[in-house]
């Protein structure tokens, strides 16, 4: 790695990496497609131009190999793919899975409607499975506020039941095997 004075004021340096550095970099493939915290993954979602791609998304119902964690930030996160996202809210017509009836509101730069990825089984929980929890059928489409609900409201558990009753079929397809029981108790275990 090397770096220079660019005469600019103020004044910056340039870094310049070694070309076998940055093929190492790309072939980790960790800036390219996947996000580390939910929030990343939210706004890169919110920011894509997802109005290019209408075809439909049919779950495959294979399971997927996870991937390991990366330390960001003195902290282990694990990587969600905004591809399998997107496809995810594709699957669900961009509408709430809680209630498909629930005000939303227009992407900017679109004429879909504005729904946020969750993780029915929580991602931060990866560890406790032999298979990926970054899978469309692990991903529903939540409004802002039954999103915001689910993770930081009462009453959270009517929400979960509806969600995992449509999924458990689902999560079972791809090796995600749990109960609701478990499902709620990792849910108060964050709060």
């Amino acid at each position: 790695m090397k770096s220079k004075q660019i005469n600019t004021k103020p004044k910056t340096w340039e870094w310049t990496l070694r070309e076998e550095l940055v093929q190492a970099i790309e072939e980790l493939n960790i800036f390219l497609d996947y996000s580390y915290s939910d929030e990343n993954l939210i706004e890169a979602a919110s920011k894509n131009d997802i109005s290019l791609d209408t075809t439909c998304f049919e779950y495959t119902g294979e399971s997927k190999i996870k991937k390991e964690p990366i330390c960001v930030k003195n902290k282990y996160a694990y990587p969600r793919s905004r591809k399998v996202s997107m496809n995810a809210l594709r699957h669900a017509n961009y509408k709430c899975e809680v209630d498909t009836t629930h005000l939303t509101f227009i992407r900017e730069n679109s004429t879909l409607n504005y729904t946020e990825p969750h993780h029915l089984v929580p991602i931060n929980y990866y560890s406790n499975f032999e298979v990926s929890l970054d899978v469309e059928e692990n991903i529903v489409s939540l409004c802002c506020n039954c999103h915001k609900q689910i993770h930081l409201g009462e009453g959270f558990e009517v929400i979960l039941e509806k969600l995992y009753n449509e999924r458990k079929d689902l999560l079972k397809t791809v090796g995600i095997d749990i109960s609701l029981d478990e499902l709620i108790k990792l849910y108060r275990n964050d709060k």
